[in-house]
């Protein structure tokens, strides 16, 4: 299982950047759909661009669980391993973005980019080694996790706590 698993989270990481890096401009290019509005960012907040790792990663996560299910049906909290590593991912690109931007007082595009990237791999990185001991059991819990955070996404698109990381930097404004 362990060079499917590399092999898969290779992928994994390849199919979130490039699918992450596209959502970005979903949003626009749907016309402003609302449906769009849920899964995508719609402004330049750190909140909205956590959306470019949780949506890609939650829809290989459940690609990924299929295929290691079918391989091996005694792997046990695989889901829960992805979750885990989903918000590590996403505390990783927060953590980056402030401390960066903390240390040189302004953003750079280019290091904003990166951190997307290095959250993504930190994502993958976390969830493969969780995966690998095998020792957590509860995807249920992990069903619900995800399902919340899903929630709390749609929720803060359209009503935002008003909060620095929900600010859109470039209008100021909160959400739509």
């Amino acid at each position: 299982m362990q060079k499917s698993l590399f092999r898969y989270s290779l992928i994994g990481f390849i199919f979130v950047s490039i699918l992450g890096s596209l959502s970005h401009f979903i949003y626009k290019w749907s016309g402003y759909n609302i449906v769009a509005a849920m899964f995508c960012p719609v402004n330049e907040s750190v909140w909205e661009h956590l959306k470019l790792l949780f949506f890609p990663y939650l829809i290989w996560s459940i690609a990924e669980y299929r295929k290691l299910i079918g391989e091996n049906p005694n792997t046990k909290g695989i889901l829960l391993c992805k979750l885990i590593g989903a918000v590590t991912g996403m505390i990783t690109i927060v953590t980056f973005f402030y401390t960066y931007t903390g240390m040189i007082g302004r953003s750079i595009e280019i290091v904003n980019i990166l951190s997307f990237f290095i959250g993504t791999g930190t994502a993958f990185i976390t969830d493969n080694l969780l995966i690998k001991q095998n020792k957590l059991k509860y995807d249920n819990l992990a069903i619900a996790g995800f399902i919340s955070i899903t929630a709390v996404f749609i929720i803060f698109t359209f009503a935002p706590p008003l909060i620095p990381l929900f600010k859109d930097p470039i209008t100021s404004i909160y959400g739509i």
